[in-house]
């Protein structure tokens, strides 16, 4: 498997704004531009991307470089452009979980929000996404430029034929109004649009807590839960179509 993306940065401040997971043998590498060949058109968008995962935020970092070191501060100069990423931890459980039904095929992974950042609960980061995100359809400044941080929730349209939802439990409505009608949104957009929404849930709650509440389920978020959470993703794709799966 390999991991390719582009990688923005504005008021010094580092965005993952695409990124795609390549189902290839490990032996059969390609070069970013040869992956690029494989997307840059709606027809062949249509034809190799699988689907796609939805998750909180990214985590990355450019093969080559030090994923301990913040990127600006080291000699990356290739914003906006295509590249190969490390395939970081959090990714594991979908290599493990795809690679065998979805092999040559890719799928998309996109963030709620594109910051790349570890420390991404911090209630100063959650205040401004979601003061963001009460002005986004205005004509308001926001703190985040709108196009690279955050989906266009009414109008996105994801690729491929299922919707992984993988984004975790940390979308409070009462604390974070407008951050959970964002989420509302393209949640119930997934729907309109006919596509096979899945995800994997906590057994004794079942899918109705987690689509009213919009929790959904993530290995990383949930430490007591890892090892159920991964089986229930990896049990989840074992057949295709994938389904929703409880733990």
């Amino acid at each position: 498997m390999q991991y390719f993306g582009t990688i923005s940065t504005k008021y010094e401040e580092v965005f993952l704004t695409s990124s795609y997971l390549y189902f290839n043998d490990d032996e059969n590498e390609i070069t970013p531009k040869e992956f690029k060949e494989k997307i840059n058109n709606t027809k062949l968008k249509k034809k190799n991307i699988a689907g796609t995962i939805i998750i909180y935020n990214p985590v990355v970092t450019p093969k080559g470089y030090d994923s301990n070191k913040f990127l600006l501060d080291q000699d990356f100069d290739s914003f906006d452009e295509l590249i190969e990423l490390k395939s970081e931890n959090y990714l594991t459980t979908f290599k493990h979980a795809l690679r065998e039904n979805y092999k040559g095929k890719i799928v998309e992974i996109v963030n709620l929000f594109n910051l790349i950042e570890k420390n991404i609960d911090s209630s100063n980061l959650l205040t401004k996404f979601n003061e963001d995100l009460e002005k986004y359809n205005s004509m308001q400044n926001t703190e985040f430029d709108r196009e690279i941080m955050y989906l266009d929730a009414a109008n996105y349209i994801p690729t491929g034929k299922f919707v992984f939802l993988c984004w975790g439990d940390k979308i409070k409505q009462s604390e974070f109004p407008y951050i959970h009608d964002y989420a509302r949104t393209l949640f119930d957009n997934f729907h309109k649009l006919g596509k096979n929404v899945l995800y994997v849930y906590k057994e004794e709650k079942g899918t109705e807590h987690s689509e009213q509440y919009l929790q959904f389920s993530f290995p990383d978020q949930n430490p007591k839960y890892r090892n159920a959470i991964e089986n229930a993703i990896k049990k989840a794709f074992k057949e295709i179509p994938p389904s929703k799966t409880f733990y």
